[in-house]
């Protein structure tokens, strides 16, 4: 039978373990990336970051305490998943870096929101250790099945996260790594509007290209305005951080990887309203 009474949040267990544990006869049964014991409100999911070469390459990570997951090829589950707090069923999440290691529990996790793509994985994103209003769900998916923005003044801090969680997403499908550096590392890479969310209408808000994909630092300096990008994608300084230059990594030779024509009048915004110069 399957139990959390002595699996504890933040420690490290292997399928081999954990099968002992529920009195399984072998791990295999505990082979899937989701599964689900029989005759229980109960949902497993077992997420790795980086897979094995020889395996279908999902984009599955952790960032600000957000898992963002794309699910099963089949979507055998998807449903289920979708449905889990209307139907009070109980998702848990064991999540590693890379094959071959042992997973961290991370405890509970809740469906904030999903995005149906039509012969592809859904892709879904769970608030760790966050309880969420399956109504909220609906509506998240209600906005991709219409193609319409809901109004997010209604429910506005739920909506408003769910919004940025779908906004990543869009982000993430485009750029796949820093629009800088091409870091590919999804877990500390930042999803950075371009024009701010405050300032833009609904259909800006989720516009991945009124935004970058960028590390860190590089992300708290556009979005201080310290940095900006010209249209042919170059990067302008501000006087304010002239003298950080090398200590910042930044310089007037960097640009961006590639500049789309729909960024052009998100970047004109930036440089005209948000730059320090």
């Amino acid at each position: 039978m399957v139990d959390f009474t002595n699996v504890k949040v933040g420690y490290y267990y292997s399928r081999k373990t954990l099968a002992v544990l529920w009195n399984y006869r072998a791990h295999q049964a505990l082979s899937r990336g989701v599964v689900t014991p029989a005759n229980t409100k109960i949902i497993i999911l077992f997420v790795t970051m980086e897979k094995q070469t020889s395996l279908t390459q999902y984009t599955d990570y952790v960032s600000d305490e957000y898992l963002y997951w794309e699910g099963e090829e089949k979507g055998g589950n998807n449903q289920r998943l979708i449905n889990s707090a209307t139907n009070n069923d109980v998702i848990h999440l064991f999540y590693r870096h890379r094959h071959h290691q042992d997973f961290q529990y991370r405890g509970i996790v809740s469906l904030e929101s999903f995005i149906p793509v039509e012969g592809s994985p859904f892709q879904f994103i769970f608030k760790i250790g966050g309880i969420v209003d399956a109504n909220a769900v609906a509506e998240a998916g209600d906005f991709y099945y219409n193609s319409i923005v809901k109004n997010t003044e209604r429910k506005s801090l739920q909506l408003s996260r769910i919004g940025q969680g779908l906004f990543r997403i869009n982000l993430m499908n485009l750029w796949r790594s820093c629009a800088l550096t091409d870091v590919d590392f999804p877990e500390i890479l930042r999803a950075s509007h371009i024009k701010p969310w405050r300032d833009s209408d609904n259909s800006e808000r989720l516009n991945p290209y009124n935004g970058l994909l960028l590390t860190p630092t590089y992300d708290v300096l556009f979005d201080k305005g310290y940095i900006s990008f010209k249209s042919d994608g170059y990067m302008l300084l501000s006087k304010q951080v002239q003298s950080f230059r090398a200590s910042l990594c930044i310089s007037n030779e960097m640009k961006l990887r590639s500049v789309h024509t729909a960024n052009l009048p998100f970047l004109e915004y930036h440089r005209d309203v948000l730059f320090d110069k």
